[in-house]
């Protein structure tokens, strides 16, 4: 195989790598968004907050906190 193929062959599993974590970020994102809406409105500026958070951990401790909460404001005075 050429050494150009396998840098291509590499780069293309990052890439695809990296939009399946986009992916998943921006499903959890989408779902936490959801559980809030159980309360009302959420913010402008806490939804771009969530919506532009890609390190998983996070967006699981927030999904958490949602289905714990019992309010939006509660959910932002925890975040």
């Amino acid at each position: 195989m050429k050494r150009n193929s396998i840098l291509h062959t590499e780069f293309c599993c990052l890439l695809h790598a990296e939009a399946l974590d986009f992916g998943i970020a921006a499903g959890k994102a989408e779902y936490i968004l959801e559980t809030l809406a159980d309360y009302g409105k959420v913010p402008a500026g806490i939804q771009e907050q969530i919506l532009s958070q890609k390190n998983s951990s996070q967006l699981n401790r927030w999904f958490l906190l949602a289905r714990q909460v019992r309010s939006i404001e509660e959910f932002i005075n925890r975040m």
